[in-house]
């Protein structure tokens, strides 16, 4: 199915305050937790003994092992295929990383019925209530179907269009592929208008300033944590 007007292509655009403050206290706790159970073995083998310390290193290098790792492998061998930039536009929805190249797409030709009551619905991770995502069903590579929840966000970048993202990717499905249906819940969890395909509210989400808070939390957390100990070795 065509629309009458050609279809928009937007982008993801992103909070660039909020966005240097994630990335801050990414590394705030990444750097303490770093020198707490990294070098902090180090320095108790230096001044106690490697005998005294044994059981103190293995357990915090097996600590730092199972975060370190996976953050390493994530954030800098595999940095190529971290996504950078959002583009809803007539075939589907695709992630870029930072070379402007196609790292996850979901394309409309891909969705499929599902087997519930409704093709889309909404999805409440944890049962949070907060963030809900999009569940759709695709064809994957493999010509298999399977579900797949879609999430408007990026790593280590706050998302400022988010809502719009989800409202033009619905507006997507409506036009080019109306075989599918929509549970109407979707629209009132993204506040959008269905006439316009704008969302009603705007600013940050109530999910994205718990997010930075707890964020906050953590970050006092384990700066106290550090200056106890330091005192305490004092």
């Amino acid at each position: 199915m065509q629309t009458e007007f050609p279809f928009q292509r937007i982008e993801s655009t992103t909070n660039r305050w909020m966005t240097v403050v994630l990335n801050a206290l990414f590394f705030v706790i990444f750097i303490p937790f770093a020198l707490l159970f990294v070098l902090g073995p180090v320095y108790g083998i230096y001044k106690r003994g490697f005998e005294a310390m044994l059981y103190p290193t293995v357990i915090g290098w097996g600590l730092s092992l199972l975060i370190l790792i996976p953050v390493i492998r994530y954030y800098i061998i595999k940095r190529k295929k971290i996504a950078c930039k959002i583009v809803i536009d007539e075939t589907g929805l695709s992630f870029y990383n930072s070379q402007n190249k196609i790292v996850d797409q979901i394309l409309y030709t891909e969705l499929r019925p599902s087997k519930r009551d409704f093709d889309i619905y909404k999805i409440n991770p944890l049962g949070s209530g907060i963030a809900p995502l999009l569940e759709v069903t695709i064809l994957s590579e493999k010509k298999e179907e399977t579900t797949r929840r879609i999430d408007m966000n990026l790593p280590l970048k706050v998302v400022k269009n988010k809502s719009a993202l989800y409202a033009h990717f619905l507006h997507g499905i409506v036009a080019f592929r109306p075989d599918l249906k929509v549970d109407p819940l979707v629209f009132r969890s993204y506040s959008i208008d269905t006439e316009t395909w704008k969302v009603n509210r705007k600013g940050i989400s109530l999910g994205a300033w718990l997010l930075f808070l707890a964020a906050l939390i953590i970050t006092a957390l384990i700066c106290g944590l550090v200056f106890l100990l330091t005192e305490t070795k004092n």
